[in-house]
C-alpha cells in the first residue's frame, strides 16, 4: 500500500498527540512557535488553579449538578409554600365592612404561565344593608371587596415568597455577577 508523501507526513507529525491523555500539565503547540497555550477539559470545572493572574475558574459538570439540586430544593419549597397559601383564606371588605369576599390563593399549574390566580369563593353581607341597597352600589361593594381581597391575597403570597426570592438570589447570585462580569469585558 503506497502512501502519498503529504499523507505519511501528516500521519507522522500531525497526528503524534492526537490520542494522548490531556492535563493541566501538557503544552500544545499552536501555529505560531512563540505563543503556548495549555489545553484542558472544563469538565469538572478545571479553569485556573492559581497559575496565569487570576483569571476565574470555568463552571464545570459539578457546578452545574450542584446548581441542578439547589433549583430542585427550591421548587420542593415552593410547592410546599403553595400548599400553604391554598389552604388559607384572605377576606377583603368595602362599604364599612358589610360587603366581605373571601379569597383564596390558587398556584398556576400551567409552566408556561407561572403567574398564580386568585379565587373568590364566597360573599357575606350584612342584612339590613342588602336589603337597603340599591343594585347600582351592590355591585360596586361587591367589586370593591374583591379588589382588596385579591390585594392582600397578594400581599401574602409576596411574603411568603420572599424567603424563596433569597434562595433564589443566593443560588444565581455567583452565576449573575460572573454573567455581567462576562458581559462587561
Amino acid at each position: 500500500m503506497k502512501l502519498p508523501l503529504a499523507a505519511a507526513l501528516t500521519l507522522a507529525f500531525g497526528c503524534t498527540d492526537a490520542f494522548a491523555p490531556v492535563s493541566r500539565y501538557h503544552k500544545v503547540q499552536s501555529t505560531t512557535a512563540a505563543s503556548k497555550t495549555t489545553s484542558q477539559l472544563h469538565l469538572f470545572g478545571g479553569g485556573n488553579k492559581g497559575g496565569d493572574g487570576g483569571a476565574k475558574k470555568a463552571p464545570g459538570m459539578m457546578d452545574q449538578l450542584a446548581m441542578f439540586k439547589k433549583m430542585s430544593e427550591m421548587a420542593q419549597k415552593k410547592n410546599k409554600l403553595d400548599t400553604e397559601l391554598a389552604a388559607e383564606t384572605f377576606e377583603g371588605t368595602a362599604a364599612d365592612g358589610k360587603v366581605k369576599a373571601i379569597c383564596k390563593f390558587s398556584p398556576s399549574k400551567n409552566p408556561l404561565d407561572p403567574q398564580p390566580d386568585f379565587e373568590t369563593t364566597g360573599f357575606e353581607f350584612d342584612d339590613e344593608w342588602y336589603e337597603s341597597v340599591f343594585p347600582e352600589d351592590l355591585s360596586a361593594a361587591v367589586m370593591e371587596a374583591i379588589k382588596d381581597g385579591t390585594e392582600k391575597t397578594s400581599q401574602a403570597v409576596t411574603e411568603k415568597y420572599k424567603v424563596l426570592e433569597e434562595d433564589v438570589r443566593g443560588a444565581l447570585g455567583g452565576a449573575l455577577g460572573e454573567a455581567a462580569a462576562a458581559s462587561e469585558s
